[in-house]
């Protein structure tokens, strides 16, 4: 773990991997959570997690030696350890243009991959890249696949995509360069809607076939 100052409120801590400030993040927000003075709001990254605070409570410092110790201590909690809310199901019409390249990628058949892909629950890390647009982790390893090398022009909203060790979900149509594998059914994302957001960062997902 890495602490670093972020403007004079906030500290940005890097993390490893997307699994781990994932895992951070939800600890700091979990009901029964560790407690950490001063802290006003932390807000996940990839492989990072914004920790603003309250300069009257805390400072940089003192703040950052607390996240240290934080993730160093054992989670004797498992609500704290996996704390994500309800987990939402999402159902998924599986023929994607790029389920048979995942398969070939990957060494499995277009049925293994949607197994797989069904088995593991996810966590929302990360809405960015385009408005609304989810980055999933928690993934099955075995799909790990690189992004395609040509991306495409149009792809359809709701779309799911694979690319290295994370999912993601289209918000609209627009372009992209992720495997597509499917499709989820459900309307995530609307402009005019309170929030447009309808899952947010630290959400449980779980995928089933349409």
């Amino acid at each position: 773990m890495n602490v670093r100052a972020y403007g004079r409120t906030a500290v940005l801590v890097e993390l490893e991997s997307v699994e781990e400030a994932a895992a951070l993040h939800a600890r700091l927000t979990a009901p029964g959570g560790p407690t950490v003075p001063g802290l006003v709001e932390t807000m996940p990254g990839l492989r990072t997690v914004l920790v603003r605070f309250d300069p009257a409570v805390t400072d940089r410092t003192r703040l950052g030696q607390r996240l240290r110790e934080v993730w160093s201590e054992p989670v004797v909690n498992s609500e704290v350890a996996d704390h994500t809310g309800d987990t939402v199901c999402l159902r998924v019409d599986y023929t994607g243009p790029d389920l048979d390249d995942v398969a070939r990628h990957t060494g499995l058949t277009p049925a293994e991959v949607v197994a797989a892909h069904q088995a593991r629950q996810y966590r929302i890390v990360l809405i960015g890249l385009a408005p609304g647009f989810y980055f999933l982790a928690g993934g099955d390893p075995r799909l790990r696949v690189p992004r395609r090398s040509s991306p495409r022009v149009d792809v359809p909203k709701g779309a799911v995509g694979l690319a290295g060790e994370l999912t993601g979900i289209y918000p609209r149509t627009g372009p992209g360069g992720w495997q597509l594998i499917g499709r989820v059914v459900e309307d995530l994302w609307h402009p005019t809607r309170l929030p447009a957001a309808l899952l947010t960062p630290g959400t449980s997902i779980r995928f089933t076939a349409a």
